[in-house]
């Protein structure tokens, strides 16, 4: 048996103090990079209604030092040992025969080859216009000079700085634009730009009225009644039969009646609708819906006004939730299209449709619809909508789940009935938006501690309540702007909603590349560079023309919208459709004998499944967008197979066994003690702080 002095002998007692020396290092790190961000944090926050940061008013932060550490280690230990010896000897006989046999399979097997994104994404970068002053930007072939540029930088299409940086990016935005291919298709660098406004500031707003400005951080959503709106109640008439005819009555048993005598239910509510409110009426019959919501070109963060019919997109809104609040159960789909031009931008297209979606996602949740129930999803290009009209294609459509036949309009009536009455029709009246109790009559909404106050003429830090909500939004984002004039806070107004900003909220702009070859890419000044372009390799998507071969037989991939001929398969507006449409091309060829006999394929989303004669050769010629499992099919022919056996087994068996059991028991316990103290922030690293946010948050 080991001595006892032994075991602790072998104890890593200089383990204990290496681990506890590491452990308070670690800590001490710890320590000092969270006293750091208390600093930078410090620096950058602005409390409500003041211009000084948590530092310039005298807000310091505390560093910690370990000065000592104590481990005391107290252990017992227990040893024994164990040896079991046994040892068995057996003989065993034992007669054996045994027939099998295996017959011939056929010779097929499968492969597999996965659709890339469906769309193909060009190269992209990211730029930031970080404050509103002089700056240089080169994408391509093309310079631009922002406000003259940036010392020896200072050629270049001129870009004029505006008043505020919001003014200013948007001047930049449209430079940007007119050298892609929307505007200039001979020699434009880009195939096209997104704007998005990041809020980092963390600036936000009070307000007395959250029925009429719902706040979202630093975004408020105008929800006040427009002035020539023909009510603000909404009438929810749902309707199962159409006999006998149905009339609405606004208000009930002595109103107005609005009759229909169409034949089918959608039909007769869009009667009833057209007659109550035909600017911004809503129908839902099955899971579709009479209106969209429009976009211009290229833009995702702000409905269109001037489209068609359809020119009141905040009342659309207003009405698509309240009838998801009638139906609590109900879910909806937003699906987001873009317009197809020649050339086309379809990635471009995917990423601009998604965010058309996003956006309506987000308008419908700030008028109390729960996120859970919404799903947004960008579709893409389209025609299908209009081959003539571009703009009927840049839309946003419902799809809804669990809404039985509904209409929804505005109206001034306070009750509503269906004449003659019946257990499939029901009408009700909701209001538009639900006060809070004794909620004040004068609308404020406070910023940086000023009360903009809601009036019928603008003037100061009041604000107008104009004929619809974007030009409301447009009236409260001038009067903050105006108030907050020669500082880094103000407002701006993008159609029902203000951006509020501060230090540190800036411009992102998303460049799309026209070829799949990067541009140069430099900046300088208040431009900067976020994301550089790709590396230029070939995008990972299908492209028209692009082939999968198949035994020699080229299938040749033709343009979304393109009918396809024998030998050709349509590009889809998403991976998915792009896998379905092969499969079905390759499934064609082998029935029409294009391809070989017995060839067949399937697709499960982007996946698509190729089964045949084994060896059949698969190719591409764009292996970064169609990825193959392997470059034949796969699967081998077997062949017919008998045989038998007879034998006779003999085995003398000895079992031994030895068994040592060695048992240690070490019990104890340890004790660490540190002592930590609290000093003052270095003066000079302070100093520097406060240089750095000088420098990048001005």
């Amino acid at each position: 048996m080991p001595k006892a002095g032994k075991i602790l002998a072998d104890l890593n007692i200089s383990d204990f103090i290496r681990d506890m020396g590491l452990a308070i290092a670690e800590a001490q790190a710890k320590l000092d990079t969270n006293s750091v961000d208390q600093t930078l944090r410090m620096g950058q926050t602005v409390l409500p209604g003041m211009t000084q940061n948590l530092l310039s008013l005298g807000l310091r932060p505390a560093f910690y030092h370990f000065q000592y550490a104590d481990l005391e280690v107290n252990l017992n230990v227990y040893y024994s040992t164990t040896v079991d010896v046994d040892v068995n000897f057996n003989y065993d006989r034992e007669n054996e025969s045994s027939e099998y046999s295996l017959e011939t399979s056929s010779a097929s097997g499968s492969a597999t080859l996965t659709v890339q994104d469906g769309e193909g994404i060009p190269p992209y970068a990211c730029l930031a216009l970080v404050a509103n002053a002089p700056g240089h930007l080169t994408v391509g072939t093309t310079s631009y000079a922002l406000d003259g540029g940036v010392g020896p930088n200072s050629t270049g299409l001129p870009v004029t700085r505006q008043d505020t940086l919001w003014e200013t990016a948007q001047e930049l935005l449209v430079a940007l634009r007119n050298n892609s291919v929307w505007t200039n298709q001979a020699t434009g660098d880009l195939q096209g730009v997104f704007m998005d406004w990041e809020m980092q500031s963390g600036v936000t707003a009070s307000t007395n009225r959250p029925d009429l400005y719902a706040i979202n951080r630093s975004v408020i959503t105008v929800r006040t009644s427009p002035q020539a709106a023909p009510g603000d109640n909404l009438v929810i008439a749902r309707l199962g039969s159409v006999t006998p005819a149905p009339a609405l009555l606004l208000p009930a048993t002595s109103g107005t009646r609005y009759t229909s005598t169409a034949a089918t239910v959608g039909a007769a509510l869009a009667d009833i609708g057209q007659q109550v409110d035909p600017a911004a009426f809503v129908v839902v019959s099955g899971a579709d819906c009479n209106r969209a919501i429009y976009f211009d070109t290229d833009v995702h963060d702000v409905p269109t006004t001037t489209y068609g019919t359809d020119r009141e997109p905040s009342a659309v809104l207003d009405a698509v939730a309240a009838l998801l609040a009638e139906h609590p159960s109900a879910s909806l789909d937003l699906e987001g299209w873009a317009d197809l031009r020649t050339p086309p931008a379809p990635g471009y297209n995917q990423r601009l449709s998604q965010k058309r979606a996003d956006f309506v996602l987000r308008a419908l949740t700030s008028r109390g619809v729960a996120a859970s129930r919404l799903k947004a999803r960008g579709m893409g290009a389209t025609v299908s909508f209009s081959g003539s009209d571009l703009a009927a294609n840049r839309r946003v459509v419902f799809q809804f789940t669990g809404v039985p036949a509904a209409l929804v309009a505005r109206t001034v009536a306070a009750t509503a009935a269906f004449d003659p009455t019946g257990a499939d029709r029901e009408a009700r009246i909701v209001p538009r938006t639900r006060a809070p109790a004794n909620a004040p009559t004068t609308a404020v909404v406070t910023f940086r501690g000023t009360d903009f106050t809601q009036g019928t003429a603008s003037q100061g830090t009041t604000f107008a309540v104009g004929a619809t909500a974007e030009s409301t939004a447009a009236n409260l984002a001038r009067a903050i702007r105006d108030a907050n004039a020669n500082t880094a806070f103000g407002a701006f107004a993008r159609g029902d909603r203000v951006y509020l900003y501060g230090t540190g909220d800036h411009a992102l702009f998303t460049l799309f590349a026209r070829t799949p070859t990067a541009p140069a890419l430099s900046a300088a000044g208040s431009i900067r560079v976020a994301r550089r372009f790709g590396d230029g390799r070939p995008p990972a998507s299908p492209q028209p023309r692009d082939t999968v071969v198949i035994d020699n037989v080229q299938l040749v991939a033709v343009e979304t919208g393109v009918a396809p001929q024998p030998g050709q398969f349509t590009l889809g507006v998403t991976a998915a459709d792009t896998a379905r449409n092969l499969a079905a091309a390759i499934t064609a060829g082998s029935s029409s004998g294009l391809l070989a006999a017995g060839l067949q394929a399937q697709s499960a989303g982007t996946i698509v499944t190729v089964s045949g004669p084994s060896g059949t050769m698969l190719g591409t010629s764009n292996p970064a967008a169609f990825l193959l499992s392997a470059n034949r099919i796969g699967g081998k022919p077997s062949a017919d197979r008998e045989e038998s056996s007879e034998r006779e087994l003999r085995a003398l068996n000895v079992d031994a066994h030895l068994a040592v059991k060695y048992e240690l028991s070490v019990s104890g316990s340890s004790t660490i003690k540190a002592r930590l103290v609290a000093v003052p922030a270095p003066p000079q690293f302070l100093q520097a702080i406060g240089d750095y946010l000088q420098r990048w948050y001005p």
